[in-house]
């Protein structure tokens, strides 16, 4: 049987690999504590980091103030470059090779918002004892949910073959928004379209069959995987239905559920990522 290698090129972000705690006393300023725990990010489908960056929701020092942070470009978006185009290279179940590779060696604790929920959870399944813990935002539809979402994937993906990227972005000007996007941060869209715009055209028919083709875990998988786990999501959204958010809750014996209802819940998604992370990452006292 022939084999195939998938040549990824992708661009990571990262803050720097050791975080100080600095003294609350009189002597403010004092470095009192380091801590060296890693937390790797990913995005979600049809985004990017510059996309996360320009539509502002996540305050990424919040996260940096606790561990050293790792983003990157997954396959085919944003600044990645991919040599081959095959449907299973886009897979959420091979999506995870990246995350792997991304932070180096070592432990670290994944997290990611839909499809990088789907990529941090196989990371924790096929890597137990590397990841420390998960951090899962807006988990997309699965199981008996996924298959009108995977339709509506695969019929994208023939809409890019037959007339190209410009007709599948004037049909996503109609795709319902989250509803809390919608409501109080309407240029969303536009924000979100500008970057589809930018993906790679040769490997979006790809991408999108690759996301058709996914799910998350089995149930039986996702009990699994016994880490300490954040989950957040958000109302008014069937693309990230509550109803997968609170069924991992069910199913993960470590887990804490949040669900927001507007822009200011989300909004606080930043400070419970830094309390979760906090209670995970381990601080080493310095020498006096």
């Amino acid at each position: 049987m022939a084999t195939r290698t998938y040549l990824i090129t992708t661009v990571i972000a990262e803050s720097p690999a050791v975080v100080y705690k600095r003294s609350s006393s009189a002597e403010a300023g004092n470095l009192v504590a380091v801590s060296r725990c890693t937390f790797v990010w990913a995005h979600a489908l049809n985004s990017c980091m510059a996309h996360e960056d320009d539509l502002g929701l996540f305050d990424w020092s919040c996260a940096e103030s606790v561990a050293r942070v790792v983003r990157y470009d997954a396959r085919g978006h944003g600044g990645c470059e991919c040599a081959h185009f095959e449907d299973r290279a886009y897979r959420w179940s091979a999506l995870v090779d990246d995350m792997l590779r991304a932070p180096g060696e070592g432990p670290f604790v994944a997290g990611g918002a839909s499809m990088g929920a789907a990529t941090a959870m196989y990371a924790a399944f096929r890597a137990p004892r590397r990841v420390q813990g998960l951090v899962l935002v807006t988990p997309p539809t699965a199981w008996e949910s996924r298959p009108a979402q995977a339709e509506a994937y695969e019929a994208a993906a023939r809409l890019v073959e037959r007339r190209g990227v410009p007709a599948y972005l004037k049909a996503l000007q109609s795709v319902g928004e989250p509803r809390i996007l919608a409501e109080e941060l309407p240029e969303s869209r536009e924000i979100w379209l500008r970057h589809v715009r930018r993906m790679d055209h040769k490997a979006m028919p790809s991408i999108l069959r690759g996301a058709a083709s996914s799910d998350l875990p089995t149930r039986d998988e996702v009990r699994s995987i016994v880490v300490p786990t954040l989950i957040l999501a958000w109302t008014g959204d069937p693309a990230h239905p509550v109803s997968t958010a609170e069924t991992l809750a069910e199913l993960m014996v470590l887990s804490e559920l949040h669900v927001a209802s507007d822009l200011a819940g989300v909004r606080r998604w930043p400070d419970l990522v830094r309390g979760f992370l906090g209670s995970i990452c381990q601080w080493e006292d310095l020498p006096t």
